[in-house]
């Protein structure tokens, strides 16, 4: 194992010895009266035996942090159970030009995943605190699923840290983690992790059902050998940029925009300050909110500068807690 995963998988695992340092604890109560000086012949029954799971391993629910109020990042903090599951669906389906196609469009020729893919994700969630979680589990793609479903991806295994919180007016989830890179598709050009760092903030424009906001995404991207001129444009990091506007019809159903701003650093240059801009994508979809543990956002992707059927494609993706 890596030295990079080992540090990733140390703190989860501080945290789970920690849950399950205590043992079980038992107490014996009998039947049997006490003696006492008034009891002359004290008689015998057979005892019960208790068995109580110390307080530490209870899957205990936290109060719903009141600051948070948008529908989604509420589904994304996952279950207020202590020990929960968490789940994601997601599709990437083809343009609106093609219905057949089975590739999503890549006009910038990066490395990555642009297949038409049925895709999703299961976790095992600790809940800190109302507004802390760890979060350890995997991935899995199917790829063309809708053409024979040719490849099946087991995808990323990987270890995060998430707290949601409120900074004045100002809704924030901050997202630390770590994966180990499984998907051919960047294992062949020699990338084996990443370290990622996301953050979400929402600002509700007064009473208004508008609400504006910013997510924002960091990750490096570590190899295990030198750069070849065949990995063609391998990135070091990605750096992107998400403002976005987002209109509440109802608590639970909101209609939604986003802009992807990204820059890459390719590996091909020696400068690591050196960042190129990809093409600027936007997305329009809806939001639908089914409980407080299930969020449902079907949506349009396609490049603003560059508007066709062609370079629109249908999706859409869930995020879902149980326990």
């Amino acid at each position: 194992m890596s030295k990079v995963l080992k540090a990733l998988l140390i703190p989860f695992f501080g945290l789970s010895t920690a849950a399950y340092a205590q043992t079980e604890t038992t107490t014996t109560t009998s039947s049997a009266p006490v003696a006492t000086e008034a009891t002359t012949a004290p008689t015998a029954a057979a005892g019960t035996t208790e068995v109580q799971l110390p307080e530490v391993l209870k899957n205990k629910k936290f109060e719903e942090n009141e600051k948070i109020t948008d529908a989604k990042m509420r589904a994304d903090s996952g279950s207020l159970s202590k020990y929960s599951l968490s789940f994601s669906l997601s599709y990437y389906g083809p343009t609106l030009g093609d219905l057949s196609a089975k590739d999503q469009p890549n006009p910038d020729g990066s490395v990555g995943s642009y297949e038409t893919a049925l895709g999703g994700s299961l976790g095992g969630r600790y809940r800190m605190s109302s507004s802390e979680t760890v979060r350890v589990g995997t991935g899995l793609k199917v790829i063309h699923p809708l053409h024979g479903a040719e490849r099946t991806d087991l995808n990323n295994p990987y270890i995060s840290y998430a707290l949601t919180t409120k900074l004045g007016a100002v809704q924030m989830r901050n997202t630390f983690g770590g994966s180990v890179i499984t998907v051919p598709n960047y294992t062949k050009i020699g990338e084996y992790s990443s370290l990622d760092y996301d953050n979400s903030m929402v600002y509700d424009l007064g009473s208004t059902k508008f609400a504006v906001g910013l997510d924002t995404s960091v990750s490096l991207y570590l190899y295990n050998r030198e750069y070849r001129k065949a990995d063609g444009k391998a990135s070091t990091y990605n750096l992107a940029f998400y403002p976005n506007f987002k209109y509440n019809i109802t608590d639970k159903l909101n209609v939604n925009t986003s802009v992807s701003i990204s820059y890459w650093n390719p590996r091909a240059n020696e400068s690591r300050w050196n960042l190129q801009n990809r093409t600027v994508s936007q997305r329009l979809g809806l939001g639908y909110a089914y409980t407080r543990d299930i969020y449902i956002s079907p949506y349009l992707n396609f490049f603003p500068d560059k508007l066709s059927d062609k370079g629109t494609t249908l999706n859409f993706s869930t995020s879902f807690s149980i326990l």
